[in-house]
């Protein structure tokens, strides 16, 4: 995980999930950086309200558990 150092403290990377109709899967739309989670809350909205979601999600990085990254052998 990457930390960024602000002024006033650290800051946490979150990814940002939305989707624009209930059939639609929920997919990543980008990320933020904040100091907590109210503030990457607001920093979503403002950054990516450019749509007309039905729901959008954020979550921490370092909550989001990777099954395989690019350029890894899966046993499937």
């Amino acid at each position: 995980m990457t930390q960024y150092k602000r002024v006033s403290g650290d800051a946490v990377e979150y990814e940002v999930f939305a989707r624009k109709s209930r059939t639609e899967p929920l997919h990543q739309v980008g990320s933020v950086v904040a100091p907590d989670d109210d503030l990457a809350v607001a920093y979503a909205r403002a950054t990516y309200d450019e749509e007309r979601w039905i729901e959008m999600t954020i979550v921490r990085k370092d909550n989001v558990i990777a099954l395989w990254q690019p350029g890894e052998q899966t046993d499937a």
